[in-house]
């Protein structure tokens, strides 16, 4: 849960916002914290691996995965690294699915410009799992 880490530093402060703001389906508070040059991508060969490029693209994105997931999509972070332009999350994602539970450590990576995040990218720490549950 996002209230147990240091938000001290201003990135971490946004990010967790962000979380938040994804877990609980408020889209339009994490558009808000992206930089309109945004680009994010997520590995892999399943439906969801690509890159989007720009805040609506993104967006479209995230609603596809919450719709196909019954909006049962969860990111919890347990541990951040911060610097002056990145952050690393470490923590879990938990999904279901057409009757499948997806439950698994992840990693994040964003890189931030102009108090916003600008990239991002998905680092599943068992890649072949991911793409078979989003396949």
């Amino acid at each position: 849960m996002t209230t147990e880490l240091n938000r001290a530093h201003p990135n971490v402060a946004l990010y967790c916002r962000l979380i938040d703001a994804f877990n609980a389906n408020d889209l339009t508070t994490v558009a808000t914290l992206f930089h309109p040059g945004l680009v994010y991508t997520v590995p892999g060969r399943s439906s969801i691996a690509g890159e989007t490029h720009g805040i609506d693209a993104h967006l479209d994105m995230l609603r596809s995965v919450r719709e196909r997931s019954g909006g049962t999509l969860r990111l919890e972070p347990s541990a951040i690294a911060a610097d002056g332009h990145y952050i690393f999350v470490y923590g879990r994602i938990s999904v279901r699915r057409e009757g499948r539970h997806f439950d698994s450590k992840h990693c994040v990576i964003f890189r931030f410009s102009e108090g916003r995040i600008v990239e991002g990218r998905t680092v599943p720490l068992d890649l072949y799992a991911f793409d078979a549950f989003w396949e």
